[in-house]
């Protein structure tokens, strides 16, 4: 299977606990699996703080005391995102990324969410990741992701494809609201549209050899954490697949790096390269290289190609 996951022998188990928290009003089933995973906090003097940055989920950080520094994140799913997001996949992702030490701690399922450790830093911003002291480590973060062997000599199949068939799938042809469907039909490329670019991609890019290994896949400049160590830290792992190497570079590069213009897929996925300012390639290359040293530094064989 392309998307096949292997959650290494050894793996502590993730428990799950039957609770179920409303998004809308949460704290009642925050408390809940607190009560579970800190026993020795009070109720009373737990604190909760929601982080905004989200789209699909709604984060909310637990904690005692005047300063965040032991915080328990309750991730609760939003409404229908299961449709597009595997969570049993998720949780093996987590399970994955841990025992190779590139994940936060995974507490707990729970009904419609799961709970997990917290990594002190900041979200990063475009301007941040154009900071050589910076990218240099985001370099080598991704490059540990890329470097985590398939399974028992398993070799492993992108599955970008067939996971953006699905997300088609999902696409409305219209909508009920007449605002959100002028919107729809004003704003957004024909689905006919789409698809042509998508074919456009997978016959372009399938031809570039570029190696297939485990891809964070959403790596946003709001998903990567900078720490005062200065380190980085890569938390989310809900999109964790296998594809090819080059197309998990331009989550991180693109953003800071494409000009503004229409929404279509080769732009969202892929930066062509008169998109690219001189000094835009030089960022690139100087990125690629380092990923590539530090991807080969951590003992991943084969050929890779870097013309």
């Amino acid at each position: 299977m392309a998307n096949y996951i292997h959650v290494p022998d050894g793996s502590p188990a993730v428990p799950k606990l039957d609770v179920t928290v409303d998004e809308h009003d949460y704290r009642a089933g925050a408390l809940k699996l607190i009560k579970t995973l800190r026993p020795h906090w009070k109720p009373s003097e737990v604190k909760m703080k929601t982080f905004t940055d989200g789209i699909t989920n709604k984060l909310i950080g637990c904690y005692v005391g005047g300063s965040m520094q032991e915080v328990v994140l309750v991730r609760v799913y939003g409404n229908k995102t299961e449709l597009f997001v595997d969570r049993e996949n998720e949780v093996k992702s987590f399970r994955v990324l841990q025992a190779h030490r590139c994940a936060p701690r995974l507490y707990c399922t729970f009904n419609n969410g799961l709970c997990y450790e917290f990594l002190q830093g900041v979200a990063l911003e475009p301007e941040h990741i154009r900071s050589p002291a910076i990218f240099r480590h985001i370099a080598r973060q991704m490059a540990k992701y890329h470097a985590i062997h398939a399974h028992n000599g398993w070799v492993p199949q992108s599955g970008l494809w067939l996971k953006m068939s699905k997300f088609f799938s999902l696409v409305p042809s219209h909508f009920e609201d007449p605002e959100m469907d002028q919107r729809l039909n004003n704003e957004v490329p024909s689905a006919a549209c789409l698809r042509d670019e998508m074919i456009w991609l997978q016959q372009n890019l399938s031809k570039l050899g570029s190696p297939v290994v485990l891809c964070h896949n959403d790596l946003l400049c709001k998903n990567i954490i900078y720490n005062q160590k200065e380190d980085v830290s890569l938390p989310k792992s809900l999109h964790l697949l296998h594809r090819a190497i080059a197309t998990d570079w331009r989550c991180s590069v693109c953003p800071a790096r494409t000009p503004p213009g229409p929404v279509t897929t080769s732009r969202v996925f892929f930066c062509r390269p008169t998109l690219l300012s001189n000094v835009n390639q030089t960022f690139f290359c100087f990125f690629f290289t380092l990923h590539i040293i530090n991807f080969k530094a951590l003992g991943m064989q084969g050929n890779i190609k870097t013309h």
